[in-house]
């Protein structure tokens, strides 16, 4: 018997199906099938990351140098909470996930640099100024639901995306390509984000110690673009 929710119906990311769609178009229109063959259909996508059991962050540990960044370690024992509970036949299996707190988060951390509510700070954004980049914490009702750690000195990746699929571990991914720019965890999945030498991003996402999907360069720019044209209609 199929799953529900109880609290928020999970969709396909709209802008995973405009990407889709796009990625079709500019595929068939050259001869190079290079980005064809990273590309997975959002449902793919969607039936990797569909595990009951929130991601660990694993990944986290392969990243190049990681010892010399001990924001990672502090990040990775975070526990990201969407406030998502699927049931079967009428029983939650996954309501009682660990959380994270605002004052959790500054025991590791430190008190945040800025907060878009400082009268609120549990149910606003968090930005933390570190050694080694910036950290910023999402939280909603007291529970941190979202991440980025946007990394210093950041370099432009060693291989293109074309040179990871999701047959390879972290590991392998992070050997190819060197250290990423910005980390983004959700309770689902870690995204590591690169750029290349042309200065145009692309990702790769990982569930615990597995590859669940990658960006090319233009589905990056076709999301950027959804989300910018989504923002200005508001």
């Amino acid at each position: 018997m199929p799953a529900k929710q109880t609290q928020q119906r999970k969709k396909t990311p709209s802008s995973l199906k405009a990407s889709k769609s796009s990625s079709s178009k500019e595929t068939s229109s050259k001869s190079s099938s290079s980005s064809s063959s990273t590309y997975e259909s959002s449902d793919e996508v969607f039936q990797k990351r569909a595990t009951f059991d929130p991601d660990d962050a694993s990944a986290l540990q392969y990243i190049p140098d990681a010892a010399s960044i001990p924001e990672l370690e502090k990040i990775r024992n975070f526990h990201i909470s969407t406030g998502f509970v699927i049931q079967v036949n009428g029983e939650d299996i996954n309501g009682d996930k660990p959380k994270t707190s605002y004052d959790e988060v500054t025991v590791a951390l430190g008190q945040p640099t800025f907060s878009t509510d400082e009268n609120d700070p549990s149910n606003s954004v968090n930005i933390w100024h570190t050694d080694n980049g910036d950290i910023m914490c999402y939280f909603t009702n007291n529970v941190l639901t979202n991440l980025s750690f946007s990394l210093k000195d950041a370099q432009p990746a060693k291989s293109s995306y074309s040179s990871i699929t999701t047959s390879d571990t972290p590991k392998t991914a992070f050997d190819k390509l060197g250290r990423p720019e910005m980390i983004m965890r959700s309770e689902r999945d870690t995204t590591f984000v690169y750029k290349n030498s042309n200065d145009e991003q692309f990702s790769f996402s990982t569930q615990n110690n597995q590859i669940v999907g990658v960006m090319s360069t233009y589905q990056m720019k076709q999301t950027k673009d959804i989300i910018d044209s989504v923002i200005k209609d508001k």
